[in-house]
């Protein structure tokens, strides 16, 4: 298979808002804005919302059809050079039986997403389109206080540049100012139990720090 790479983004160029899993969007307004303007104002980019990109989970849960016609919307749409996804989930996988990859094949753009969003991923895999596992609309670029420097920097490097990325250096450690306004409180050493949310397939025990 040949394995084809999308065309790069530029400052003007559009890309689709799309909610393929969770209805963060429809619940979370003001975050999708403030994505929306972060996408704007770091990158040059104008947004295009999706037909149902503001709807809520229960809705998206019951038409997982509709979701793969925003995708197959998105593609078709020749104003449109990207798709951002806004937000993961644990339902994409419902899409596939509706989702038409020779549209996909046809119309390289590049998508950009992670965690429920792998699925996406898989099936732009199988179309041998290259496709970008990064920061989603909610989560990445509507942060508090703004995208953090090192997201930008992986950003236009894997999505405005031709030129190889080469080695990735660590994220500058300590926090972030304006980021929420509120300073870290540790627990005290020791041990501790209990529920944590965590991606598709993961797992994970965690202990209180120094513990």
């Amino acid at each position: 298979m040949t394995i084809v790479r999308p065309p790069l983004l530029r400052p003007g160029d559009t890309v689709a808002l799309v909610s393929l899993s969770a209805g963060l969007s429809g619940a979370y307004p003001h975050r999708h804005q403030a994505g929306r303007q972060q996408l704007a104002s770091t990158f040059g980019l104008r947004c295009l919302d999706a037909p149902n990109v503001h709807r809520d989970s229960s809705w998206l849960h019951r038409n997982p059809r509709a979701r793969a016609d925003d995708l197959h919307w998105a593609f078709t749409n020749d104003e449109v050079r990207g798709v951002v996804t806004t937000i993961g989930g644990d339902d994409s996988v419902r899409t596939i039986p509706y989702i038409d990859q020779a549209i996909i094949a046809a119309n390289p753009k590049i998508v950009l997403g992670f965690s429920d969003t792998t699925v996406q991923h898989m099936i732009n895999r199988a179309t041998g389109i290259v496709s970008f596992y990064g920061p989603s609309l909610l989560a990445g670029f509507a942060e508090n206080g703004g995208i953090h420097p090192y997201t930008e920097s992986c950003v236009r490097s894997a999505l405005f540049s031709d030129e190889p990325i080469g080695d990735l250096a660590a994220a500058a450690s300590g926090p972030r100012s304006g980021s929420t306004g509120r300073t870290p409180h540790w627990l005290p050493d020791g041990d501790g139990g209990g529920r944590i949310p965590a991606g598709p397939g993961c797992r994970a025990k965690s202990r209180s720090r120094g513990a």
